[in-house]
């Protein structure tokens, strides 16, 4: 039967099922996406918060994923809209220069510009928005740029559905005692230039939690993969591996993360965090990228 692919207890177990896929795109093996005209507040302009959409293909025929994202930071005529760049190759490597660049502005607009990108739908939830208690799953990302120190946030994230609001993203940077302005949310990367760090906020307690990973970090001109589980129970858990190909390797949890976890019946909904640190001509690329939604009592892959 078509639906023994959704039971883990049958041989006929799937865990590519495509009732389970919110978002799946490699740079590689998928078309690249169509993103819309950038210009809102005037030709070739974005002011931040500006919003704009993507449309990516995925990798079997007919399967198209859509991307609500804003501009987080002024955008100007000098910006570079998200685009595959690079030589792309039959199959990446740790060190392959290529994927889908999300600089944005950064290259000549200066530091703190950057995106946050809501894989599957919007921001106000839908059929991408996973409801605690009765769904588990995952976002897993990987990253790639020369220089790392170039952008103080590549982050992935789970956070309670609410309109944009671009406070968020520079709050991510790994500030003491801030507030990271949406009432709860996970979020998970390189925060503040070279740490692997999470940030937390639950109920709206007005002051996020950060924590930084010590030892674990990304390496410059290597590949950074990056997933954040949603267990039952609202239960966040991370995991990351660096140096591997995009979307493979062996992830593993850091050894300081602090526990976190949803209210039970809260809606989140998975996105991307992207800031720079500075002006620079180095490139972000999103090489990978899988979203994927379950019922509480299914399995997943934890790795």
């Amino acid at each position: 039967m078509r639906s023994d692919r959704i039971n883990s207890n049958s041989n006929q177990y799937n865990d590519e099922y495509p009732s389970t896929a919110v978002f799946k795109w490699n740079y590689i093996s998928c078309g690249y996406p169509i993103v819309t005209s950038l210009g809102n507040s005037g030709d070739g302009v974005m002011a931040t918060e500006d919003k704009f959409g993507m449309l990516f293909p995925g990798p079997n025929i007919g399967e198209l994923y859509p991307a609500t994202a804003i501009s987080v930071g002024a955008y100007t005529a000098a910006g570079k809209t998200p685009q595959v760049d690079g030589s792309v190759p039959a199959t990446d490597t740790a060190s392959t220069a290529a994927g889908l660049d999300l600089q944005m502005d950064c290259e000549t607009g200066g530091a703190d510009v950057g995106l946050e990108m809501i894989l599957g739908g919007g921001p106000l939830g839908g059929n991408h928005g996973y409801t605690v208690g009765t769904n588990t799953g995952y976002i897993d990302a990987t990253f790639f740029t020369a220089d790392w120190t170039d952008f103080d946030c590549v982050a992935i994230g789970f956070r309670k559905v609410e309109d944009f609001n671009d406070g968020h993203v520079p709050i991510l940077k790994g500030a003491a005692a801030a507030d990271g302005v949406y009432t709860d949310f996970a979020a998970f990367g390189a925060l503040g230039d070279t740490n692997l760090e999470t940030m937390t906020d639950l109920n709206n307690s007005g002051t996020s939690v950060s924590t930084d990973l010590g030892s674990d970090v990304p390496v410059d001109a290597q590949n950074l993969r990056l997933r954040i589980n949603l267990e039952a129970g609202g239960t966040v858990k991370y995991r990351f591996v660096v140096n591997a190909v995009a979307g493979e390797g062996t992830l593993a949890e850091p050894a300081s993360a602090v526990a976190y976890t949803f209210d039970d019946g809260d809606v989140v909904i998975p996105y991307i965090a992207t800031l720079s640190d500075t002006a620079a001509a180095d490139e972000l690329m999103l090489k990978d990228v899988t979203v994927r939604k379950y019922p509480s009592t299914g399995a997943y892959k934890t790795q």
